[in-house]
């Protein structure tokens, strides 16, 4: 750690029971498998019926249809009061057959078979892996509206803010038809604005609102999503957290839960300042390249030898605690990365305090994790970025409540969600969530011709792209680029530009519907957390799409996504996928290997051919292997939180130290604050 963080302060005195992920469920590898396969059978049952009385729907006039809906929900929430779930079921068919002729009519759209299956499955507690570019979002709503009905509160939990205004935006005059309100609430909504929201009886949030909120509320210190249940009737009565869908639940509930989510108070470092200005300043001296180097596609920070001399050099200038060697290093290398890596409007925004006078730093939903080397290079960070900016700097606060991922969501009485792509999640979703995974048949045709192709390093990798790019674009295609890194952008945009391409880059600011409607010719170069969601139009039907990725994305469920992109235009769809030499997972003698065999003009093409699936295939195992090592840390994660949780019940028992107990009044840390991620 690079310095003590007083976060020993945490305090809870509520009642813990320690488990295991999977306490009282089986956990046999492929359980999840038996249950999903008897569930089957009632799910076609009821999609069959569900599409047997659209018939008769559709030509039902406005004024009769208006009437059914009311007498549907009033049905449905009557057979929940006195059946609970057993009502939810039996009138499943019905509800959700009206509930999609209801989508129709307001909104122009009817809900495909898989859609309905998806909705279906979601209202019955399961998740459903529906399929890259297969309409989630009107699935999602179609289990809202049904979970609604029954009485009480669903919140719609989504993966960043954008896709929290988008989706509500669409949706919220499909809630009206169905007699529901529904609200958004972005991470920057003020506590009026929380308030009106958990009113509604469909709230769309992201994981991180809804568990500041939650916290908060514990605290006594704002509004949240217990008190709307405690108002809103007998059927809601026992909690706030009653039924939550989750949209792209792989993201979410697996890839956003291996950090805690942590409820601040006011604190005080002084030293801690001290040092980050004096960082700022002594950072100047280092040159990149002479002192330091990336490696692993920017994972990691090496000092040279040069570097290491100076290093020494400067830590005479350094405070006494500050002259040990790790924290030494820690501390010129967090300040290096946020000169060198943080990018303003990309990783941050600088805007004005909503609870003061001053400016202040705000973190946007790209995440910075990949960035930093070290994950204790986020004690600071922000203090860090002030320093950078010419801020005045914020003592970093200190941890009052904390909770993980796995425990806010089994907080939750119902449970369901949707995914493009679960595979290698299932067991983790059975095991910590108790999540049944539902596969729904995937639209046809969903991956484009992709070529594979091995470059030296990333840099010919870009320029790879680039040329690709351009020739599609001239061609009249309409080429997407997809990357992961950052400091990617600037090399492949000139590239772009030099070969006169016609551009657009997404990434400064959230994206509009509009920013994904695709020219003929046009080069759209979009950063791996925007494509989430991303749903691709053309101006021209028909015109040929090109998909290139320069580098690997985040995981191979990621690059699947991606390739489907454009599945649902109907239309021709080309990819390129770059495979770069100098990644860390190629071992030095495929290194060597395929520069014998480029350099070889006379190499059969077997030879090329048999050297790209061997590049494949090694890199799919380290792929494998670091989604086991990520895993287990989740699962190592859940149970330090339960450990900790029960340590901190007992010290509240026996009374409380002065020495731990924070300050003042407790505030909370700003939805996606690294210091909220520790």
């Amino acid at each position: 750690m690079m310095l003590p963080n007083p976060d020993s302060g945490a305090r809870s005195t509520a009642p813990v029971e320690i488990r295991k992920p999977w306490a009282g469920r089986i956990g046999l590898p492929g359980w999840w498998r038996l249950l999903a396969w008897r569930r089957r059978p009632a799910l076609r049952a009821d999609l069959q019926a569900a599409l047997r009385a659209a018939g008769r729907l559709a030509q039902m006039p406005d004024e009769d249809f208006d009437r059914l809906l009311g007498e549907t929900r009033r049905t449905l929430r009557a057979a929940v009061a006195r059946t609970g779930e057993g009502g939810m079921l039996s009138h499943r068919a019905q509800a959700m057959a009206v509930l999609a002729e209801a989508a129709h009519r307001q909104l122009g759209q009817r809900p495909e078979r898989g859609q309905l299956m998806a909705a279906m499955a979601m209202v019955a507690g399961q998740v459903a892996e529906a399929g890259p570019c297969s309409g989630k979002t009107l699935a999602i709503a179609l289990a809202a509206a049904f979970c609604a009905w029954t009485g009480r509160v669903c919140h719609v939990i989504v993966a960043t803010d954008a896709l929290v205004m988008r989706d509500a935006a669409d949706m919220t005059p499909f809630y009206a038809r169905c007699g529901l309100s529904a609200a958004a609430l972005p991470a920057q909504a003020q506590a009026d604005a929380a308030a009106f929201a958990y009113r509604a009886e469909v709230l769309y949030a992201t994981a991180r609102r809804v568990l500041h909120d939650s916290l908060r509320e514990k605290q006594g210190a704002g509004p949240g999503p217990a008190r709307r249940g405690a108002a809103a009737g007998p059927v809601a009565a026992h909690d706030g957290l009653q039924m939550a869908l989750v949209d792209d639940a792989d993201r979410v509930m697996i890839d956003d839960a291996g950090m805690p989510f942590i409820v601040s108070e006011p604190g005080s470092n002084p030293v801690l300042l001290e040092a980050i200005e004096l960082a700022r300043a002594l950072c100047e001296r280092f040159v990149a390249g002479r002192h330091y180097r990336f490696e692993q596609n920017g994972h990691r920070l090496v000092f040279t030898a040069a570097g290491q001399e100076l290093l020494d050099a400067v830590a005479a200038e350094l405070p006494p605690l500050w002259r040990a060697q790790r924290r030494r290093d820690e501390l010129l290398m967090q300040a290096i990365i946020v000169r060198d890596r943080l990018v303003r409007g990309v990783h941050y925004n600088v805007q004005k305090d909503p609870f003061g006078d001053g400016m202040r730093i705000a973190f946007t939903d790209v995440p910075v994790a990949d960035l930093l080397p070290e994950r204790t290079l986020h004690v600071g960070l922000t203090q860090a970025l002030e320093a950078r900016e010419g801020l005045p700097l914020s003592h970093p606060p200190r941890t009052s409540e904390r909770i993980s991922y796995q425990a806010f969501f089994g907080r939750y009485q119902h449970l369901g969600g949707a995914a493009g792509d679960l595979r290698g999640l299932e067991n983790e979703l059975w095991r910590v969530y108790g999540a049944v995974v539902q596969r729904v048949a995937a639209p046809a045709a969903t991956r484009a011709a992709v070529r594979h192709e091995v470059v030296p390093d990333a840099a010919a990798g870009l320029a790879v792209a680039a040329e690709s790019a351009a020739v599609w674009g001239a061609q009249g295609h309409a080429v997407l680029i997809g990357l992961r890194r950052v400091d990617a952008f600037r090399p492949l945009v000139e590239a772009l530009q030099g070969r006169n391409a016609r551009l657009r880059v997404l990434g400064v600011a959230p994206p509009r519907a509009d920013d994904w409607v695709l020219a003929a010719g046009e080069v759209l170069v979009v950063p791996e957390a925007l494509l989430l969601g991303a749903d691709l139009k053309l101006e021209r039907p028909r015109t040929p799409v090109a998909l290139v990725l320069p580098e690997a994305l985040d995981s191979t469920r990621a690059e699947r996504s991606f390739w489907a992109r454009g599945a649902r235009l109907d239309t021709e769809r080309v990819g390129l996928r770059l495979i770069a030499l100098d990644q860390r997972a190629v071992p030095a003698w495929l290194r060597r290997l395929a520069a014998d065999a480029t350099a070889d003009a006379g190499a059969p093409p077997a030879a090329a051919l048999g050297l790209r699936l061997l590049l494949r295939r090694i890199l799919y195992r380290a792929r494998r292997r670091a989604a086991r090592g990520a895993r287990w840390q989740r699962h190592q994660l859940f149970l330090h939180e339960q450990q900790l949780r029960l340590q901190l019940a007992f010290a509240a028992a026996r009374g409380t130290p002065p020495a731990l107990q924070g300050a003042g009044r407790s505030a909370s840390s700003f939805p996606g604050d690294p210091h909220a991620k520790h």
